[in-house]
């Protein structure tokens, strides 16, 4: 990070969904959302096979959708460089899906970055002020007037014990992914096999895009889901999903940017450590 020990970047927040600036190589510009649910660099658009030297071999990408895995061209050793911070020897997957993203009629999205930031650098998400800040890990101190928990990693991805009921139900608590790719306020899981759903008061409906399509699922109506140890009241929708041996299968949902851009977050992979303060 050129000796720097910390760095900020200024984003976007297009749909609830974190956009940053990227360059690839030196000159690929992409904006890319940030996303505690990938584990590599996801480029969509079949013209980026064009720009990037890609070898034989093919990779499948898992997610939330209705079709089965996508697959997706390599690319090796690539330079990525998000404001000070520069990465090298970065392996980046090319996939079909020109129009997955949303589009605000200025600020085209490409694609995705994760765990490759997140696993190096203590990362603070300001949503208000649309700041990304990332901090050497030694060197970062969290402020004194955030809330924290502990931060549990598994498959690359961010979980927290949260303790939850619905509207009237009893309290029980379970681990959710924090997911800053997901643009809904909480997805509460239920097994494909499983026909009970969480509540009883929940619609049919449409939920959004996954890496695989089109999500279908349920959304809470006239109930609300609430994060006691949070004190958060907040909508929520049902998704029937099956889960691979290297997840949390015992996960409850996740928790998304449309719920996490009324805070100031801070993930601690190296700590384990989530910090959060909630901003008005």
């Amino acid at each position: 990070m050129n000796d720097k020990l910390e760095t900020s970047i200024k984003f976007k927040l297009i749909n609830d969904l974190v956009i940053i600036p990227v360059k690839i190589n030196t000159d690929t510009e992409v904006n890319l959302v940030l996303d505690t649910g990938g584990r590599s660099v996801v480029l969509f658009g079949n013209n980026f096979r064009k720009t990037f030297e890609c070898i034989e071999q093919k990779a499948f990408l898992n997610g939330y959708g209705r079709n089965r895995s996508k697959t997706a061209d390599i690319s090796l050793d690539n330079t990525v460089q998000l404001g000070d911070v520069l990465g090298k020897g970065i392996s980046i997957l090319i996939t079909n899906g020109r129009y997955f993203f949303p589009y605000d009629g200025e600020t085209k999205i490409h694609g995705i970055i994760g765990y490759q930031i997140f696993s190096r650098f203590v990362v603070t998400i300001d949503y208000k002020n649309e700041m990304i800040t990332l901090t050497e890990p030694d060197f970062y101190r969290p402020p004194e007037d955030y809330s924290s928990m502990d931060l549990l990693l598994k498959d690359t991805k961010p979980y927290i014990k949260m303790d939850y009921k619905i509207t009237t139900n009893e309290s029980t608590h379970g681990f959710f992914h924090i997911d800053t790719g997901s643009s809904r306020e909480v997805l509460l899981f239920v097994r494909e096999n499983e026909e009970k759903l969480p509540s009883a008061r929940v619609r049919r409906c449409g939920i959004g895009k996954g890496l695989n399509g089109g999500i279908s699922g349920y959304r809470g109506y006239k109930s609300s889901l609430i994060f006691e140890n949070m004190k958060i009241n907040t909508p929520y929708f049902v998704v029937k999903r099956d889960f691979s041996k290297r997840e949390m299968e015992h996960a409850k949902g996740s928790i998304g940017s449309a719920l996490l851009k009324d805070f100031t977050i801070v993930l601690d992979y190296v700590n384990e450590k989530f910090y959060y303060r909630e901003e008005v």
